[in-house]
């Protein structure tokens, strides 16, 4: 169906002493909102052939929703208009010939799709690029009905997991997390592992950011954009899953939309279980001896949560905007571990006994935030913006280990607790200015962050069957960190060039104290960060994105904790006083080209150069004990190319595939021991999407991880198989989905790594089956607005 349209068609007269052997034109003007009536940026615009339908040239429009479409022969056309969540919008027959060879179209209106027409046909691309970001669009997917945002990244050939839920973009776990375009206060992981996929409608991984953005990330930024509601009235989503190995989840949301007000309230519930087979061997050799350290059993890291947020929005005109928003959050994450050791001196068995290592940690955090933007002349491209945060954490950690003899008494045992607060306050004021079909950009930002840790170490003592506090290794350690930054931009397009130019200062303030006599260095730092962005159209199709950015990792404060905790009968950790942050240079040039069938592919070659690399070294605590600990180790390089296709094979038949290689390689010296290694890396995706009838949609999912090196040691390859089955009934107000993960239990985490004298490998295996089935229910065409109040990162 058509959208009405307002737009106003314009054609200029071409003179007859301007002729050319072969004339060519141009379609330019600019795309709108029919709801809201706002600029929408990043629509693709293609021109096809009236007779043939062959595909002639096309755009992607700008922030500011204005495109061209130059040298196009003369002739009759066909225009597409679309973007996920829009109708497309078909304009028919447009001419182009010698007297009028410019058309003008102004205002051209595309509808918003409401979310029962947003349900998967295999009409639109699992993930699109942009001119700055790489886009998963998690409403095309099926696998999402109960699952978390952590499972649904694992769909992005940059992305990978770890068995513990580590997210890595990139080879680096170290990103800044954003949602809706501010910062979380958790760890990145923790915080995917809670949001249900439910609340999300797309996720932008945008690997070289813009002065813009806080300059946090080795990786870059990811984006998760929440879904909004345009709908007057009242709408509900309820939610619910259960699965194999005690996985169940629930979400309810209510939102109200009056005019000038909405209210969206909402909570969630959810049990996460992981369960794995754990298998280590370790081997040390001493003079005359070889020893070996054989372990085995069961661990499972596992999340439970609650959520309750609201907001309340108040826009009385196209002038202003009021949010406010708060959110109280309860995180568990428990580490279940239970394992049988075997020692052994050359070949005999010398020892055996049975093993707990186990983790408790609880956080809570409250957060509340107010923003205000204020558009001048009623116009949203030239507009100033305030944003206040407030965030309120604590954290209430406990580590056990207790060994047993084989008659099951405790034959030793140790204790770690840590407790306190972690509050920071945020204020941001950006400014807009559209100059000339330029746009200036402009903005402050104070970040003021305060925690505090409490550590004590216990021995259990096996004769009274109780833990005694050891003071040698507990310790009280405080922290402040306040980082105030400045930055301006400028950009715009000269016909088809497009640039942004950008420029970020941040100056860093850091104390920390302990109660231990350890000596902390206090931070006073002036940091820049350039970027550079540069997109150009190509003649007929495709486009070309050149980009540079200079970022920073700052350790966090766990890091620095002088505490020597342990983690398993053998291995102890601690952190490190003196790190030094990362700092990193990235160079990207991205190419992509639509296909037929609103299909494309598109090609990224990148470089990255990290100086001062952090990572957990090994080494020898006591004898057959390990100590880790993070390290500035070095500089560290990567280059690669990674590729994606989108195409619809059939009408009933969709496939995305991406494939990411690269060179890996760090080189650095530490303690007089050389850590140079490197790798070549690859990992691959394949998505097949099969609409069967109208109700039911089968999605086949499977990813392969190469091998890669680590600065000690070594990581196996990996494949794993998922598959989601899909059934929507009553109108699709109702679905049912069935997914299982690891089908064909293929899944295997693998290591080896050496360690002076030690030598240790290991693998994990998750347990299997792990199947789920989930029912949702949306009344009223509810599209969930999840809270928008912005956090500060974890310093």
């Amino acid at each position: 169906m058509l959208v009405q349209s307002s737009s106003a068609f314009c054609q200029s007269k071409r003179p007859s002493d301007n002729r050319t052997e072969n004339p060519a034109g141009e379609i330019y003007g600019n795309v709108i909102d029919s709801l809201e009536n706002i600029p929408l940026g990043y629509i693709t615009i293609r021109v096809f052939s009236s007779k043939s339908n062959e595909l002639i040239g096309g755009a992607i429009s700008e922030e500011n929703g204005h495109f061209s479409i130059t040298n196009i022969p003369l002739g009759s056309y066909n225009l597409d208009l679309s973007f996920t969540g829009y109708k497309t919008r078909v304009i028919k027959n447009v001419v182009l010939s010698d007297m009028y060879s410019t058309l003008h179209l102004k205002n051209v209106l595309l509808e918003p799709l409401f979310l029962e027409e947003v349900e998967v046909t295999g009409s639109g691309p699992m993930i699109s690029y942009e001119i700055d970001k790489k886009v998963l669009h998690v409403e095309d997917q099926i696998n999402t009905d109960g699952q978390t945002a952590i499972e649904i990244l694992e769909n992005l050939p940059s992305i990978s997991i770890s068995s513990d839920g580590t997210v890595s973009l990139r080879g680096s776990s170290s990103f800044t997390l954003l949602i809706d375009g501010v910062p979380t206060v958790l760890d990145a992981g923790d915080y995917l592992a809670s949001l249900p996929a439910s609340a999300v409608k797309e996720i932008e991984v945008i690997t070289n950011p813009s002065a813009k953005y806080d300059a946090e990330g080795m990786s870059g930024v990811m984006n998760i954009i929440t879904k909004k509601s345009n709908l007057e009235g009242v709408s509900l989503l309820l939610s619910g899953q259960t699965g194999t190995f005690n996985n169940h989840s629930s979400d309810l949301a209510l939102s109200l939309k009056r005019k000038k007000f909405s209210f969206d309230l909402g909570g969630g519930w959810r049990i996460r279980n992981r369960p794995n087979n754990q298998i280590e061997d370790r081997i040390t050799n001493y003079d005359s001896t070889e020893n070996q350290l054989y372990s085995e059993g069961i661990s499972n890291w596992s999340r439970s949560n609650w959520t309750v947020n609201g907001s309340c929005s108040w826009t009385p005109n196209n002038a202003h905007l009021l949010v406010l928003s708060a959110r109280i959050k309860s995180n568990l994450m428990r580490g279940d571990n239970s394992l049988e050791y075997l020692n052994y001196d050359n070949g005999l068995l010398i020892e055996q006994f049975t093993a707990e290592p186990n983790k408790y940690i609880q956080f809570m955090n409250n957060s509340f935030s107010m923003s205000y933007q204020y558009n001048f002349k009623r116009n949203k491209d030239h507009n100033i913006s305030f944003k206040a945060i407030a965030n309120f954490s604590g954290a209430n950690q406990q580590d056990t280990t207790f060994n047993y003899n084989i008659d099951g008494s405790i034959a030793s045992g140790n204790l770690y607790t840590e407790t306190g607060p972690s509050n920071a306050n945020r204020f941001k004021i950006d400014y807009q200015l559209p100059i000339n079909g330029n746009t200036f950009e402009a903005g402050i930002q104070s970040q003021f962050g305060l925690s505090g840790d409490i550590g004590k170490n216990y021995v259990y003592n096996t004769a009274n069957h109780t833990f005694e506090f050891d003071s040698l290794f507990s310790s009280d350690v405080d922290y402040v960190r306040d980082i105030h930054a400045a930055y301006t931009m400028f950009g715009g397009k000269r016909e088809n060039l497009g640039y942004q130019i950008g420029l970020r200062a941040e100056y860093t303030y850091r104390t920390i104290s302990s109660t231990q006599a350890i000596e902390f260095t206090q931070i006073n730092r002036l940091d820049w960060f350039p970027s550079a962005h540069f997109s150009y159209n190509l003649k007929r199709k495709g486009q070309i994105i050149v980009s540079y950015s200079r970022r920073i990792e700052r350790p966090r404060s766990y890091y620095f904790e002088p505490f020597v905790t342990w983690s398993s009968p053998y291995l102890v950790r601690s952190g490190n006083p003196n790190l030094q942050p990362t700092y990193i240079n990235a160079f990207e040039i991205n190419y992509m080209k639509p296909l037929k069938r609103k299909s494309f592919y598109s090609l990224e070659l990148y470089a990255r150069q990290n100086n001062g690399v952090i990572q957990r070294l090994s080494s020898v605590y006591d004898e057959g004990i390990l100590i880790t600990r993070p390290e500035n180790i070095g500089a560290s390089s990567s280059f690669g190319l990674e590729g994606m296709i989108d195409h619809k094979l059939t009408d009933w038949w969709q496939i995305n595939a991406g494939i990411n290689t690269y060179y890996f390689s760090i080189t650095g010296t530490l303690s007089n021991r050389d850590y140079d290694t490197e790798s070549f890396n690859y990992s691959g995706r394949l998505t097949n999407t099969f609409n069967v009838k109208k109700e039911w949609i089968i999605q086949l999912i499977s990813r392969y991880t190469s091998a890669s090196v680590t600065a000690q040691g070594e990581s196996y390859d990996n494949f794993v198989q998922d598959i989601s089955i899909k059934r929507s009934i009553l109108k699709k107000r109702v679905s049912i989905t069935f997914q299982g993960r690891n089908v064909l239990n293929t899944s295997r985490r693998k290591s080896n790594s050496q360690i002076e004298n030690v030598s240790v490998s290991s693998l994990s295996t998750p347990l299997y089956p792990q199947l789920s089935l989930a029912l949702t229910v949306k009344l009223n065409n509810y599209q969930k607005v999840f809270d928008r109040q912005e956090e500060m990162d974890d310093f």
